[in-house]
């Protein structure tokens, strides 16, 4: 009577242990398809802002990151000077026709140079960025997608200065951007935008002003009275504030930033050309450097700026981004002259930012010249220029002024791309345009949390390549 018993036993015993077997084995595929999308290494292709950005997020994930520079140091070039502004309440995209329509300035009057005409692959991207101006629903989608990358970015950067202060200074100067409008009408439509509905919600609402608090604001800027610059007030009508903008030394950042990630065992490789990406079976394999040096890691990150279509070509990922150049003047006030504190937006003038402790940065004009990545001070002067009548008459020291210029990366949607290519391990983070530096942060942390497999904090389908 005790066998079948025994037997039940013995049976039950076998099963357990093959369920036992059998959920060991599953336990330990499971660890091992988990530290399979795990990576433990990667390289980042690009030491600029959105490079050193990316690094600095999966170096914080416990992965071991080389970056890889091709100029002698990191930072030196759209990362090196721009217009200082963090502009998330203005973010908007430029492929629309709206905005082209609407804004006297910038996209208007692009100049496209002979370098452009005679490239195959600015013709592919102005069809690109035609289409998603003129196609009914795209423009709004794109607008949508950058304010959504510009609340994301602007959290993530609080939370950054929260936990690091000092460590990751910047120089953040404006309290705010004010917004000035020459016709009633635009001013009125702006605020019953999506944009300023879409800041609304978020607790930053526009504020509306009048001539005179605009003035009251910021003493230095001419009256519709004054004569001041080509350019001048007279049609000024009132203008708009905002509070979630401000101001910084992306150079500066950059710089303190690739220090933390180094602490972090993040290396740093400069002048270091990428000849080569090299792959096979859908995975990136490594990269070949001008050297002949091979590098190979887990992932592989493209975030080389307008360098970026030439490395997806190799192993053929299409990134429809095409450079486009802008000027920077660098100005301060006469001695005596009150500063500027915040940022002012002016269509028919431009955009300049505060820098402490007595700097403007004055940004503007948009070429498409190929990769022409000269220096221009004529153009900067132009710029600065153009900015004169905005200010009481002889506030800038024009005489001392110093120039740059840099080619941004400009997606044909001007909507950042960021995230997996085709190939399983190969990620990029590219095609900012004018506002790699307000949305740095976000586009960092998106693009680990993609590559980590982690719960993304925004809609990342958005952004994906």
């Amino acid at each position: 009577r005790q066998l079948p018993a025994m037997n039940k036993i013995v049976k039950g015993g076998i099963a357990s242990a093959a369920v036992g077997l059998a959920f060991l084995a599953t336990t330990r595929q499971a660890k091992a398809k988990e530290n399979k999308s795990q990576p433990k290494s990667a390289i980042v292709i690009g030491g600029g802002i959105i490079g050193i950005s990316t690094a600095f997020q999966l170096a914080r994930r416990g992965v071991q990151v080389t970056v890889v520079e091709s100029n002698s140091s990191i930072s030196s070039v759209a990362s090196y000077k721009n217009g200082a502004i963090l502009c998330q309440s203005m973010a908007a995209s430029w492929a629309s026709a709206t905005v082209i329509a609407k804004n006297p300035g910038e996209l208007k009057t692009m100049k496209v140079g002979l370098n452009a005409w005679l490239d195959p692959n600015f013709y592919k991207w102005a069809a690109w960025f035609w289409w998603n101006s003129l196609v009914p629903g795209l423009a709004s989608y794109n607008h949508e997608s950058q304010r959504q990358l510009a609340w994301y970015s602007l959290r993530c950067m609080e939370e950054e200065m929260a936990e690091m202060g000092d460590e990751v200074e910047m120089n953040k100067t404006a309290v705010e951007t004010i917004k000035l409008f020459h016709d009633q009408g635009e001013m009125d439509d702006f605020l019953a935008s999506d944009q300023a509905n879409f800041w609304k919600e978020k607790g930053y609402e526009f504020s509306p002003l009048s001539v005179k608090e605009c003035l009251e604001l910021e003493p230095t800027l001419a009256s519709p009275s004054e004569a001041s610059g080509g350019l001048d007030n007279h049609d000024l009508v009132g203008g708009v504030r905002c509070s979630v903008d401000s101001s910084g030394d992306i150079y500066t950042y950059t710089c303190n930033l690739a220090k933390v990630a180094e602490k972090l065992g993040v290396t740093i490789l400069c002048d270091k050309q990428v000849r080569k990406l090299e792959a096979m079976e859908g995975a990136v394999t490594g990269v070949t450097l001008d050297s002949g040096e091979q590098l190979t890691a887990d992932v592989f990150v493209i975030a080389a700026g307008v360098a970026s279509p030439q490395l997806g070509r190799q192993v053929g990922v299409n990134l429809p981004v095409y450079p486009l150049k802008g000027h920077m003047a660098t100005v301060r006030p006469r001695e005596g002259r009150a500063p500027l504190t915040r940022n002012i937006y002016s269509p028919k003038h431009g955009l300049v930012s505060p820098l402490s402790p007595d700097s403007l940065r004055i940004a503007g004009m948009v070429e498409a010249v190929g990769f022409d990545y000269t220096v221009e001070p004529d153009k900067g002067q132009m710029v600065m220029e153009k900015m004169e009548g905005l200010f009481e008459a002889g506030y800038m020291d024009m005489d001392r002024a110093e120039y740059h210029s840099c080619l941004r990366p400009v997606c044909g949607d001007d909507v950042a791309i960021i995230g997996q290519t085709h190939l399983d391990n190969l990620y990029v983070n590219t095609g900012h345009g004018s506002k790699g530096w307000t949305f740095s942060w976000g586009s960092a942390m998106l693009l680990a949390q993609i590559i980590m497999k982690e719960q993304p904090g925004i809609e990342s389908q958005r952004f994906s390549p």
